[in-house]
């Protein structure tokens, strides 16, 4: 951003109208507020750590403008602006200084005004074309401080995966320090940073974009009361230069039809959770289980990328846990394919890896299985009660009659209820539970 070079206390600073927000002040600068008094409130009388009335503008200094233990200190006259418009990295060229590391990991742009329309709800066809996979509407609460948050899926379920679900988190946890904090700081987030977009019924919306390496997020700004104050749009680029344009959507078809003939290219990822960290393997499927198994038990993946389109994980280690996945059966390009199921089988005998006991799932996306019957139970148990405000659902996948049982008694007695049913009932060729319907 550009800002104005002045003097105060004789010493070399920056200055903007906008604020500032703290957490983007460079390490080892110092930031603070100019303002007024009653008397003067549109000229510079004092300076503080941070302004609640008359603030007329705020300082960037690569120096101590005043001791940490004093609460303001006296301008006297002594704040000078020279008029050029400059940049960070221009000023500390000029200065002579070291050019500080922005300490944000994701720092969102804003939107041009030709984006405007990106940010509103989009039709199917034009979210397929972009690699739509859903948004999170986000409100502050009555409070305005609170974070209220729902997950609504637009996109093929092969696009939210695991890799996505971690970096959406991440970014979420980066833009709650800034623009996400609170209604308050939405607002003064926006002020400062331009963003305005067209559109919206009662308030001027305002539009940021977060790019990562695979991920495109557009972030949409309400920062008016009583309504939801975000919507976070999330978008493949992979999958939108793949295309889920017309002729993507052919390939997928392609790869669907196994009358065709089709490419595979087997892979394994080691640390999928840390950008800096993770390693990718393309191995062949005699290798694949060898590769995977000689990797760290933390964050890892073996699957297959079908025609170069569609992809999809098979063995998955995450937080602790460690498990086969089904996903590939409820998928077109991946459900009816015999070489897919014999790989699939032959990985299942070699790999040291326990069945899925159950799966569970919540409104913001999170999607955890569990091998550990004991842990399965458990986690059913806390979490059931609360399944209204956390969307959790669950689905039983063993034929483990004690199990099976044990589930159904937590969501009997959620109801005041007995289980009617006796463990004889849950024995081979009995009833098969498929999971909580609410």
């Amino acid at each position: 951003d550009e800002m104005i070079s002045a003097q105060l206390f004789g010493k070399e600073v920056l200055y903007t109208a906008k604020p500032v927000f703290r957490d983007e002040v460079p390490e080892g600068w110092y930031c603070y507020d100019l303002c007024g008094t009653d008397r003067k409130p549109n000229q510079p009388v004092k300076l503080t750590d941070s302004a609640v009335v008359y603030r007329i503008g705020t300082v960037l200094s690569p120096n101590p403008l005043k001791r940490p233990s004093t609460l303001e200190r006296e301008v006297q006259g002594q704040f000078l602006m020279d008029g050029r418009m400059m940049t960070l990295a221009e000023f500390c060229r000029e200065q002579d200084l070291p050019l500080p590391q922005d300490p944000r990991k994701y720092v969102p742009r804003p939107a041009s005004p030709e984006e405007a329309g990106l940010f509103f709800a989009l039709p199917p066809e034009k979210d397929g074309e972009l690699g739509a996979i859903g948004h999170v509407r986000i409100d502050f609460g009555s409070s305005r401080t609170s974070f209220h948050h729902t997950w609504w899926p637009r996109g093929p379920q092969e696009l939210n995966t695991q890799e996505f679900k971690a970096e959406l988190q991440d970014v979420v946890d980066e833009l709650r320090k800034s623009v996400l904090k609170s209604l308050g700081s939405m607002r003064r987030y926006c002020w400062g940073h331009n963003g305005e977009i067209s559109g919206g019924s009662c308030c001027q919306n305002y539009g940021y974009v977060v790019e990562t390496e695979r991920y495109l997020y557009r972030l949409r700004c309400n920062p008016t009361e009583g309504d939801y104050q975000a919507y976070l749009s999330c978008f493949d680029k992979q999958a939108q230069t793949l295309g889920l344009t017309e002729k993507g959507r052919q390939a997928l078809k392609d790869a669907a039809d196994p009358g065709k003939d089709h490419t595979y290219i087997w892979y394994v990822i080691d640390r999928i959770d840390d950008p800096k960290l993770r390693k990718d393997y393309e191995v062949t499927l005699e290798e694949a289980p060898r590769v995977y198994a000689g990797l760290d038990k933390t964050d890892r993946r073996l699957g297959v990328l079908k025609d170069g389109i569609a992809a999809v994980d098979l063995a998955i280690s995450w937080n602790g846990r460690e498990w086969f996945s089904d996903d590939w059966a409820k998928l077109d390009s991946f459900k009816d394919d015999p070489v897919i199921a014999d790989a699939v089988s032959r990985l299942q005998t070699e790999l040291d890896i326990k069945p899925l006991v159950g799966r569970v799932t919540f409104a913001n996306g999170e999607r955890i299985g569990y091998t550990d019957p004991e842990e399965y139970v458990n986690v059913v148990k806390e979490e059931l009660p609360y399944h209204a405000t956390s969307g959790f659902r669950y689905e039983t996948l063993t034929d483990d009659p004690e199990v099976r049982k044990a589930v159904d008694d937590i969501l009997h007695d959620l109801y005041g209820e007995e289980n009617p049913r006796p463990l004889a009932d849950y024995g081979s060729g009995g009833m098969t539970m498929g999971g909580m319907q609410l």
